[in-house]
């Protein structure tokens, strides 16, 4: 940095993190609700200051963008846990929560009880995003991000196991399930625990999966619609009316669930309380596990 240059301060690092996360400048800029030319301008500004290249052709963060990058990201969880402790950490929740989940989950575990949330906390509001991709919450792609496994990314976010979910098989109730072939997933989805199951199943079976889909969403709604049998998680399926349990009933598979939460939100209000809500769904923590 040279002589004349003042300190970088937060809101250099703010342009600093905003590109870094988007690898362009047009939605960083739309992230910090200005001007592209302001964004390149910034950059550029704190680069000389810094008498550092802090991005590469096609804003790739450099090595030393991302030691700074990483350091960065702790201000801001800082900056962020001193705004909310200012506004009193016991202060009731208000404001949005945006939580993704695969949609399965989304659509028949969390949207079915959105009402008893915001009956108790009606300052709060939800977004909730049923993506199969995994959205960062360093990122801050998302507030509260529920995972069907323990991250591989994300490794300096807050992450705890949840739950358990038990599989069984299940079919139409109104149909011969001897006459019923597999629905399975998309060849890509074949390393998935559940997945692995069903092509065993399959290939015992001897003959071919009647349909291959690439959400368990849609795998569930074609056992409803009678295509074929499915491996789905007890916890919805057995919610289900015109579903049964196939074989002798008892779970074949359990996957876990996981919770994840930027470390610079773990005592913010609002996602506290929809974190407890979250884990009251997926009954109340079972064999939690905290990290």
């Amino acid at each position: 940095m040279s002589a004349n240059s003042p300190p970088l301060n937060w809101n250099d690092l703010r342009y600093v993190l905003a590109v870094a996360r988007a690898n362009a400048i047009a939605p960083a800029a739309k992230a910090l609700r200005v001007d592209e030319t302001t964004v390149a301008r910034r950059i550029r500004r704190i680069e000389q200051g810094l008498g550092l290249t802090l991005f590469e052709p096609r804003w790739r963060l450099t090595e030393i963008g991302s030691y700074i990058i990483e350091r960065a990201e702790r201000m801001e969880e800082e900056a962020i846990a001193i705004a909310e402790a200012s506004a009193g950490v016991d202060s009731a929740p208000t404001g949005s929560v945006r939580i993704t989940a695969i949609p399965l989950i989304a659509s028949r575990l969390l949207l079915p009880a959105v009402e008893q949330l915001t009956q108790i906390y009606p300052g709060l509001s939800l977004e909730v995003i049923a993506e199969p991709r995994n959205l960062s919450v360093m990122r801050r792609d998302a507030d509260i991000a529920l995972r069907h496994a323990r991250p591989r990314e994300d490794q300096r976010a807050i992450t705890r196991r949840i739950a358990d979910l038990d599989y069984a098989v299940y079919a139409p109730t109104a149909v011969d399930a001897r006459r019923l072939s597999w629905i399975t997933y998309e060849a890509e989805m074949a390393g998935l625990p559940h997945v692995a199951w069903i092509n065993r199943a399959v290939s015992r079976q001897g003959h071919p999966a009647s349909l291959a889909v690439n959400d368990s969403e849609l795998a569930l709604n074609a056992v409803k619609f009678g295509i074929g049998k499915s491996l789905l998680p007890c916890l919805i399926a057995d919610r289900e009316s015109g579903l049964r349990r196939l074989g002798d009933k008892s779970p074949v598979l359990k996957r876990e669930v996981w919770l994840l939460v930027n470390p610079g939100d773990r005592h913010v209000p609002r996602i506290r309380a929809v974190t407890a809500w979250i884990e009251g769904i997926f009954g109340a923590t079972q064999n939690p596990q905290a990290m």
